[in-house]
């Protein structure tokens, strides 16, 4: 089950809800669903209200978060929507609740606090907006430095090759080199493929950055020229 279902799916237990109510005055009387139906359709302050004690009991009962991240799924679904259309989903999720959980950790949030919702994912929208920037930076850095090596070469060189160059040059690893080619070219799901290599997904996404760092410093235009010479010498 991905991150987005899993969420769409998260409820309290009996047990944890009537615990919650008896200690939230502003919880007295109402199901889960009630909670989850007035965030939708209430007003402003009332909204405010239930996701303030809800931020309340998550920072004093960790086990909570997932019913505060369920009761923001809309709006995360619009961000990941606005913000991050060409990001994989789940990691677009992944960066968020992340987000999420450092923002609720780190900080309380006053009874009179206006507009929670937005003020709880102001960060996980900008570790978000962080991420396409750099999904951007990236794909334009690799489609100006194919169209050097086929400038300098007459040759277009593929993600394959380049990649396979670059793990013959000890720059990346060929386990490096599979994950940049299975996510950043091949459509793959970051998830799925840190499965495939048998990595969380946390350690999979900061291996990836660390191996295209490499890569990026790597690949310049003195590498082009070794490229290309090498190359002619194999051709020959």
């Amino acid at each position: 089950m991905n991150l987005e279902k899993a969420l769409a799916q998260t409820t309290p237990t009996r047990t944890q809800w009537n615990d919650w109510t008896r200690r939230e005055p502003m919880l007295a009387g109402l199901t889960y669903q009630d909670v989850r139906s007035e965030l939708r359709t209430g007003t402003q302050q009332r909204k405010d209200e239930l996701l303030t004690t809800l931020v309340r009991i998550a920072r004093a009962e960790p086990e909570a978060f997932g019913v505060l991240a369920a009761s923001l799924l809309p709006g995360l679904r619009h961000r990941v929507a606005r913000y991050a259309p060409s990001l994989e989903r789940q990691e677009a999720f992944a960066i968020m609740v992340a987000a999420l959980y450092e923002r609720v950790a780190a900080h309380a949030v006053d009874d009179r606090a206006r507009f929670v919702a937005g003020m709880l994912l102001s960060l996980p929208t900008e570790r978000l907006r962080r991420a396409v920037s750099s999904q951007r930076t990236w794909a334009a850095q690799m489609r100006n430095r194919s169209v050097r090596a086929t400038r300098a070469s007459v040759v277009e060189w593929s993600p394959a090759t380049l990649l396979a160059t670059a793990v013959d040059a000890g720059v990346i690893a060929e386990q490096d080199a599979r994950l940049i080619f299975a996510t950043r070219f091949a459509g793959r799901p970051l998830r799925e493929v840190a499965e495939r290599l048998g990595l969380g997904y946390e350690t999979c996404k900061k291996r990836r950055q660390r191996a295209e760092a490499r890569w990026a410093v790597w690949w310049a235009p003195e590498s082009e020229r070794t490229l290309t010479n090498t190359h002619r010498r194999g051709a020959a």
